[in-house]
């Protein structure tokens, strides 16, 4: 079963991210059979009760369906077709979540989880590279449309798959640490990295290519807030790590021995900024925020104070911006690019309110609470890294609005909520 999440993992940003309604209608049938398949042919007897901190999302998204439903039945949105779509994608990736959580089956499976995420973001940003190289002329099979100067992979939107590289990003740190310092390597002898290295030569060798791979390719893409975003969540996931082997004192020699190769890492990343091109740079010295945004977040926000409580219908931004946008907006938006106030003007202030609060209610609670005691913690720190991330970058973007970012996410959350079950299966 476990094949099957990874298998809509592995597919989920085809083509276009998913972006367009056809594949993820795809998706969203893959999920159900994928339900169904779960259901009729489980051998296991005993549901492992969701943990009590999971339930946030859990609540959050289905208040958000059923207010979809509502809005629809009633009448409220002014956009019923997409007020449906939007209430499906978001039962999806509710079920993708579960499915996760209940197919991996306990906490040795989470590295193989977490690498194969990793790895899988690293294909879709070689190839990315590929293209980028040899004319970034196309999206798949298709002629590219826009972002000619930034690398997009199959994303349309090079913020967006900025975001997807930082999800790779954050997983190949997480797995890396936990092979580090869980790896039978006698650390009493003077060339520990020599005596990693000949015992997993192949895993030291992939990962070393994925880092440079990754994060070559999110350089590429320009993306200010997708950077930014991602060099954020990376701190605090190395700070977290840092500490978290402090309270072990087995880990201790091996972290400092890690801290050795720094210096090495820093010069690596300085080399793969300057392969980057004017592009990010022309990027940088920009402008920290375009008017355009500006404008429309001002306009969104008087548009939330006058809307009524139970808003304008889920997926409904097209429509409402299009009849409300100013003369000086000349840009034809089809989302907000702020994933906050255009919930709270879809779904409606109270409703929209509700659902961030519990959401944000849930990260805050994943940063101040201790990480489960055990050796596969650090794939519970970088979950939350991750959602600091995607948090962050959703304040000025749409990175939750496509598929194949909210389904990794869900699949991520799903699996690490088995590291805080107070019985995790052991086979």
């Amino acid at each position: 079963m476990i094949r099957i999440i990874y298998f809509i993992l592995i597919l989920c940003p085809l083509p276009f991210a998913s972006a367009r309604p056809i594949w993820i209608y795809t998706y969203t049938i893959l999920v159900s059979f994928a339900s169904i398949i779960f259901f009729v042919f489980s051998k296991s007897t005993k549901s492992r009760p969701l943990p009590k901190l999971f339930h946030l999302p859990v609540v959050s998204l289905l208040f958000l369906i059923l207010m979809g439903g509502v809005q629809v039945l009633l009448g409220w949105s002014v956009s019923p077709e997409s007020t449906i779509r939007t209430s499906v994608y978001a039962l999806s990736y509710l079920i993708f979540f579960l499915l996760a959580f209940m197919c991996v089956k306990n906490t040795r499976s989470l590295p193989r989880f977490f690498r194969t995420i990793g790895l899988t973001v690293t294909v879709y940003c070689l190839y990315g590279l590929i293209v980028y190289f040899s004319g970034n002329e196309k999206i798949l099979w298709f002629n590219k449309w826009t972002s000619f100067q930034a690398l997009t992979s199959t994303f349309v939107n090079r913020n967006n798959f900025a975001a997807y590289a930082g999800i790779g990003l954050n997983c190949l740190i997480a797995y890396s640490f936990w092979l580090f310092t869980t790896t039978s390597v006698s650390f009493s002898s003077k060339y520990k990295f020599f005596d990693f290295f000949n015992r997993h030569p192949t895993q030291v060798i992939a990962l070393s290519l994925s880092f440079a791979i990754v994060f070559t390719a999110l350089l590429l893409t320009g993306s200010r807030a997708g950077i930014f975003s991602v060099i954020i969540a990376i701190t605090y996931l190395n700070f977290r790590l840092y500490f978290y082997s402090k309270n072990r004192p087995h880990d201790q020699e091996k972290v400092t021995s890690l801290n050795k190769i720094l210096p090495v890492f820093l010069i690596c990343l300085w080399a793969m900024f300057l392969l980057s091109g004017d592009l990010l740079v022309n990027r940088l010295n920009s402008g920290l925020v375009d008017k355009y945004r500006l404008e429309t977040y001002s306009l969104i926000v008087h548009l939330i104070e006058n809307v009524p409580l139970y808003g304008t219908g889920l997926g409904s931004f097209p429509e409402v911006f299009s009849q409300h946008r100013t003369v000086n907006l000349h840009v034809l938006l089809i989302r907000a690019h702020n994933d906050y106030l255009e919930i709270l003007l879809t779904a409606g202030p109270f409703v929209g309110g509700i659902f961030i609060v519990l959401l944000l209610l849930f990260l805050f609670r994943l940063i101040f609470n201790k990480p489960p005691s055990s050796p596969m913690s650090p794939f519970s720190i970088a979950t939350t890294s991750i959602m600091i991330q995607l948090a962050l970058h959703s304040s000025v973007d749409f990175p939750l609005q496509m598929p194949a970012i909210a389904i990794t996410m869900c699949g991520i959350i799903g699996a690490n909520a088995v590291l805080w079950c107070k019985h995790p299966a052991s086979k």
